[in-house]
């Protein structure tokens, strides 16, 4: 009897973790992202090269996403499922950061505040950019080498 209950459980265990993978195997650990553009409501605002060193996020191994927030910095952690064709679901915690006041044009607080709602990911095959969706915004990022 004790026999049949670790097994269902170990294959349960085994059932959710296909839903979700431990970061440090997963293909976004280790990389790191400027952002390009952030898309609104149908409307697009482009960032220039200078403002996209300013945002940057990069996802850790162990969970840890380290973020560029302009002249702030921010932490949060960060799953994702295994991506199928470069699609998947991710789930970032709240970001936690500075709150210094950056001159303008920044999308510091946009990221920050956005980037917690990110419900999909999306990655080119050449590996070269990053959509990040929430239902009210999309976030498009380059790969920094």
């Amino acid at each position: 009897m004790k026999f049949g209950v670790v097994l269902a459980a170990g294959i349960a265990m085994l059932g959710l973790g296909a839903c979700m993978t431990i970061p440090d195997m997963h293909p976004l650990a280790g990389t790191e992202w400027q952002l390009v553009s952030i898309d609104t409501s149908g409307s697009t605002t482009t960032l220039t090269p200078a403002v996209q060193r300013r945002h940057t996020a990069a996802f850790r191994d162990g969970g840890d996403l380290e973020l560029q927030l302009d002249c702030n910095r921010g932490r949060s952690s960060w799953t994702a499922g295994q991506p199928a064709n470069g699609a998947g679901n991710i789930n970032i915690g709240p970001v936690a950061g500075t709150r210094m006041f950056c001159p303008q044009p920044s999308f510091g607080d946009q990221m920050a505040s956005g980037l917690a709602d990110a419900q999909r990911f999306t990655t080119t095959l050449d590996g070269r950019q990053l959509v990040i969706e929430t239902p009210d915004l999309r976030f498009t990022f380059a790969a920094i080498e």
